[in-house]
């Protein structure tokens, strides 16, 4: 009977060690689910170590590794130049970087600067913007082996002057001339500010060159931008005016869409945008109160 009952237990532990997979060692016999603890085993006896549970190998760049840099950065439109260098680019597998393609891929609306300057190497120096905002430069750099890789880097343009008021239009061939007038001032005078007497600079207000306007850039033929700035505006309400000028282009005609941007210590404080279409018209466009520090449209 003994015998017997001992014969049973015999092969009811074979089965058991068949139907699921008994191990002498304790450790083997956690079984392929999860523990009490939630945690995963990989039949070492150590739970949570599944080799599926994790990728402990770090990515390494293969290949050319495009870098981008762009100094100084910020500058100040539209006096001071940038560089944009990829010098630092390299090929990760020792490989050549035998070509450098610059591209400028976004650039303030209205700017004239919409390419990059001419160059087949690493950096492209003498950038020069002429409106304020953000221009963006893209580089691709491409190896021996005809692979490629690109980067993307950030230029700001941002005022020097306190007081900074540009403009541009739509439609070519229709001149429009910006005027500043100084508290008080009246069209067409010294204390206006606008192509015929402001190309370099007015004397107003107190003695010295902080107070003067200055329009720095003037176009005709094309659509802009224009610029005027004061470095350190005296106390008191200036007036932007847009003069829709007659003959020196053959005059678009129909509504032409003129934007001014008023910018105060260096942040755009405020933008308009309106269609003129009147030939030799003067059109109002808004007051700046240089006492308070605001604008208001016209």
């Amino acid at each position: 009977m003994r015998f017997s009952l001992l014969l049973s237990l015999v092969a009811l532990t074979t089965a058991c060690e068949s139907d699921y997979g008994i191990n002498s060692d304790p450790g083997q016999n956690l079984g392929d689910e999860d523990n009490e603890n939630g945690q995963g085993n990989n039949g070492s006896g150590t739970p949570g170590l599944d080799s599926g549970d994790f990728d402990t190998a770090i990515d390494e760049p293969n290949g050319p590794v495009a870098q981008c840099e762009v100094s100084p950065n910020p500058v100040e439109p539209p006096f001071e130049s940038a560089t944009w260098d990829g010098s630092a680019s390299y090929d990760s597998n020792g490989g050549s970087i035998v070509s450098y393609d610059w591209r400028l891929i976004s650039y303030p609306t209205g700017s004239s600067v919409t390419n990059m300057p001419p160059g087949n190497g690493p950096t492209r120096p003498n950038f020069t913007p002429d409106l304020a905002g953000e221009y963006i430069g893209e580089l691709t750099v491409t190896n021996d082996a005809g692979v490629s890789d690109t980067c993307e880097v950030i230029l700001e343009s941002i005022p020097a002057e306190n007081l900074w008021i540009e403009m541009y239009w739509a439609q070519n061939n229709d001149d429009m001339d910006l005027h500043l007038l100084a508290p008080g001032g009246q069209l067409e005078t010294n204390q206006d500010c606008y192509y015929a007497n402001c190309v370099g600079g007015l004397q107003w207000g107190q003695a010295g060159p902080a107070d003067n306007p200055s329009l720095d850039l003037d176009d005709i033929s094309g659509t802009g931008p224009e610029n005027i700035n004061i470095a350190e505006p005296e106390a008191g309400v200036y007036t932007v005016v847009v003069h829709d000028y007659s003959y020196s282009t053959p005059d678009f005609q129909g509504s032409n869409d003129v934007t001014v941007n008023v910018y105060i210590n260096g942040s755009l404080e405020w933008s308009d945008t309106r269609g003129i279409s009147g030939d030799g018209s003067y059109t109002y466009f808004a007051e700046i109160d240089w006492t308070t520090g605001t604008v208001t449209g016209m």
